[in-house]
């Protein structure tokens, strides 16, 4: 039988064997040899400690060490390289509309929806730039739902980052990145240290990261935005251009877009394949960062059976987003009185103000951890109180906007006139015509304020209930209680709240709210030591919810059972329901415009593959049959709803975990979650094309499509949906209860080790292969099926690639004072879900990414590393209905091939 020394045996393994993002299933351990002390531990899941690793619920455990192997300087590149994440995420590769969080989504049902915690405790911000790489000890991800153990938001599960507690000396780390285009830098340096004594210790740790900018011209599969002509791919752009695309608003007028040729000086129709603006090389890749953050722990033993404990931590991250310059996108007119009107008559302007340098979005972002506790026994009981509180504040400064006002007052003679400050009439029909003075008129910054905060105060007991026993042994318990209280506010910068900047919000929004929650779990050994029951346990979990703004109460229950029918297997499977209430954010976000991609279904109608129905809207719309776009975003609004209700979900699980004495282990797990009254949009593409496949528009999505004057966009001539530039605009996308979710697949870790010559290799391989992701988007409508397809992510709104398989093998040998290891990530193809014949590509392909390292430990303290990641430099692939960059980037490396050198340093 497998004795209890196992545990620490397999956590050994975990710290020499780990490699590059992958996992490691524990055997599970049973008991003790006689006399031998057992200790009891708590794993992410549950709150009653147990003497094994494995439990109902799956869980897979990466070490400190699996992150030093994976190469990575921050916790996003390594969390979101686990194969259960899914979908899209904001991190460092999203530059349009980032807010410069980094985040992950379990199942791909939104980080909303995936509970980030730290030593088993919420933070406000969830982002995972303010976690240290240097101070974590171990991540915990439980890949099923735990509303009754951590209450709200674990519907999908949870990611638990469990510090470092016991640390013994001081430990300096420092990591060098470089792309192999010799840009994108990343440094990092740390510093751990710590001490303890017979009553207690501290641990201490600051950690600084910097992270260079990659832009997208500096990518050949990025360097220019393509679009799809005559069966071929064009470098085009934007028709928002430096030298301004105008339509004429006359009744008799030539229709579409002119522009004046920079050559001839003569007035011609508008081409994108010649005029279009290229916005890549003004655009980042990978957007830059700076992150200082300090952090520390200590305990101290007050009595025998009393502790007192304390958590702290300061995170500050600088990050910056730039994208091409702002451009006249709402449409201004051009009055016939401007003196550099050719025409005579008014005109409709769309016109990139290229002479800003661009649109930069920083962000100051501080926050704030504070946790006090005490805990300690009460006889064979365990329990503790604490008391946590946590908060963000982020500052923003945008640079490069434009009041609208103002640009209209340089465009018309009259208003100039009537106006002291106005430094001239402006042409914005030649490049390079805005003047330093017209700048410094026109232009304003742009400096919102968001806050939020998290005050958290719980209190849990565990133990034997009353030392009831069962055949297979004591029955233990957890019971606890938690108070909590979030709050949100957005402060809108004051040139924004009286409408002076363009596309900002400027209604100041705040709100809070409070919960009350109690819970009680049972772990319940029926049989031991009997033919074909070695082990069967019952666990069961219920808790209660009570939030001040619900007019009812939430129960919710889990149940979960273990049966290990000879040493060394075990049969496991979990049953439990999920409550999510929306968050402060969804509740009370302000309105905001946004660009989001869609499929343009209008797109070279006349002989395209469309249906009737479509054609026959699009004609209606009044569009030439050699109809292109441009660009393919829409603008579109999106923000908080007050009115929304909580989520509520059901989850299942089944599977096994075997190990042996060979050194091998594997675990299959199935998975099986659905969400009903889904907080969430329809999705940009979603409306569209329900709306267009409906005959004369009468899909009730179409009422979502408030056309431009919901943004403030200059109309198009013919069609109420569309700007003067042609893309659909003005979908109301706010927060609703209206989606149903649906996924299911299967999870598999497997691990082996052994000795070949003088040293060890070990073998590690885990996955995901998602069997199913259906989404019902709103009442009556088709159901999506994203599995192995890209679609909207309903809850980033953005396209995404649902692969049918992630998978991460890992290699590792190690001998003497060196180690080698070579990983491979493979992610199966994505399928456009509107896909179409006329589309030159409409698979996102499959890709696997090669990393290797060495490591030489040239003393006992001192260890120097070097490696590569995304070896063969593979690029991101080209899809024709893509989100940005000519791709897909939120499910792509999009930097290319790094080397990096790394050096610790421990006394």
């Amino acid at each position: 039988m497998l004795k209890n020394s196992m545990l620490a045996k397999s956590v050994r393994f975990a710290l020499v064997a780990g490699a590059t993002t992958a996992a490691f299933t524990a055997p599970t351990v049973y008991a003790a040899d006689e006399g031998e002390k057992v200790e009891r531990i708590e794993v992410t899941g549950s709150r009653i400690k147990r003497t094994d690793l494995e439990t109902a619920s799956p869980i897979t455990m990466f070490s400190a060490e699996d992150i030093a192997n994976s190469g990575v300087a921050t916790l996003e590149d390594f969390v979101q390289n686990i194969p259960a994440i899914n979908g899209g995420a904001e991190g460092s590769s999203v530059n349009n509309g980032s807010r410069g969080f980094a985040t992950a989504s379990l199942r791909g049902l939104g980080s909303g929806r995936t509970l980030v915690l730290i030593n088993g405790r919420r933070f406000a911000s969830g982002d995972l730039n303010s976690i240290p790489t240097a101070y974590v000890e171990r991540i915990e991800v439980l890949r099923d739902g735990a509303s009754t153990v951590y209450g709200s938001d674990a519907i999908a599960g949870v990611i638990n980052f469990i510090t470092k507690k016991d640390f013994e000396g001081i430990e300096f780390g420092a990591q060098y990145d470089i792309a192999s285009e010799g840009d994108g830098e990343k440094t990092l340096l740390s510093v751990t240290t710590g001490t303890s004594s017979d009553r207690g210790n501290v641990v201490m740790s600051l950690q600084y990261t910097k992270r260079e900018a990659i832009w997208q011209g500096d990518r050949d599969f990025s360097a220019c935005p393509l679009f799809e002509r005559n069966g071929e791919k064009v470098c085009g752009g934007s028709g928002t251009i430096p030298y301004g695309q105008f339509f004429y608003t006359g009744a008799n007028s030539p229709a579409g877009g002119h522009v004046i040729d920079p050559s001839t000086g003569a007035i011609r129709k508008f081409d994108q394949a010649v005029d279009g603006y290229n916005y890549s090389v003004a655009s980042y890749m990978v957007t830059p960062q700076e992150v200082f953050s300090i952090n520390g722990a200590g305990r101290y033993e007050i009595s025998d059976t009393l502790t007192g404990f304390v958590e702290g931590g300061f995170t500050n991250r600088q990050s910056d987003q730039l994208m091409a310059p702002e451009g006249t996108f709402w449409g201004p007119t051009m009055t016939a009185s401007n003196p550099y009107n050719p025409t005579g008559e008014d005109l409709i302007v769309v016109r990139r103000l290229s002479e800003t340098g661009g649109r930069g979005f920083t962000q100051d972002f501080s926050d704030y951890r504070m946790v006090f506790g005490l805990e300690g026994s009460l006889g064979d009981y365990y329990w503790d109180l604490s008391y946590n509180f946590a908060r963000y504040v982020d500052s923003r400064l945008d640079l490069g906007r434009v009041n609208p006002t103002r640009a209209e007052t340089l465009l018309d003679p009259d208003l100039c006139a009537e106006d002291s400050d106005c430094p001239g009439i402006w042409n914005p029909l030649a490049e390079g015509t805005l003047t330093p003075e017209m700048l410094a008129y026109a232009f304003v910054p742009n400096s919102p304020i968001v806050r939020g905060e998290t005050r958290q105060l719980q209190g849990n007991i565990s133990g034997s209930l009353f030392g009831l026993e069962l055949p297979g042994g004591e029955v233990m318990f957890a019971a606890g209680f938690e108070k909590r209280w979030d709050e949100y506010q957005s402060v809108p910068d004051g040139a924004a709240s009286i409408g002076q900047i363009y596309s900002v919000a400027g209604e100041p929004t705040s709100g809070d709210y409070s919960v009350n929650e109690a819970y009680a779990e049972f772990d319940m050994p029926v049989l031991e030591g009997l033919p074909f029951a070695e082990s069967v346990r019952l666990t069961a979990a219920v808790r209660y919810s009570d939030f001040d703004f619900l007019d009812d109460g939430s129960t919710n229950t889990k149940f979960g059972l273990e049966w290990v029918p000879f040493d060394g297997l075990m049969l496991r499977s979990t049953l439990a329901d999920g409550f999510r209430a929306p968050s402060v954010s969804e509740l009370y976000a302000p309105q905001s415009e946004t660009n989001l991609a869609y499929a343009e279904p209008c797109k070279n109608y006349a002989t395209g593959s469309q249906n009737a129905t479509v054609k026959a809207n699009c004609a209606a719309e009044g569009l030439p049959g050699n109809f292109e776009l441009s660009s393919n975003q829409s603008s579109t609004v999106v923000g908080g709803n007050p009115d929304l209700q909580p989520e509520e979900s059901e989850s299942f699980t089944a599977g096994f975990v075997y190990s042996h004495d060979i050194g091998f282990s594997a675990s299959v797990d199935y998975f099986n979650i659905e969400i009903t009254n889904g907080i969430g949009t329809a999705g940009t593409d979603n409306v569209v094309s329900a709306c267009w496949n409906s005959a004369n528009f009468s899909s009730p999505l179409c009422d979502l499509i408030k056309g431009p004057s919901l943004t403030g966009d200059a109309p198009h001539p013919t069609s109420p949906y569309r700007t003067a530039l042609g893309p659909v605009a003005g979908i109301l996308l706010t927060n609703a209860n209206l989606s149903t979710f649906e996924t299911s697949g299967y999870d598999f870790d497997l691990s082996y080790k052994t000795d070949i010559g003088e040293g060890q290799f070990s073998a590690l391989l885990n996955g995901t292969y998602l069997e199913q992701y259906d989404y019902l988007p709103y009442e009556g409508a088709d159901i999506v099926s994203a599995a192995g397809k890209v679609a909207a992510d309903q809850w980033e709104t953005t396209l995404a690639v649902f692969p049918r398989l992630r998978a991460n093998l890992s290699l590792n040998y190690t001998m003497d004072n060196w180690s080698v290891s070579w990983q491979t990530r493979y992610q199966s193809e994505g399928e456009d879900y509107f896909a179409s014949e006329d589309n030159l590509d409409n698979i996102a392909d499959s890709i696997w990414y090669h990393d290797v390292q060495g490591t030489y430990f040239a003393m006992d303290n001192l260890s120097l590393t070097v490696g590569v990641r995304n070896l063969f430099d593979e690029d991101a692939p080209y899809i024709s209905n893509n989100q940005d960059m000519n791709t897909i980037p939120v499910s792509y490396d999009t930097a290319g091939q790094y080397w990096y050198a790394r050096v610790n340093v421990k006394f």
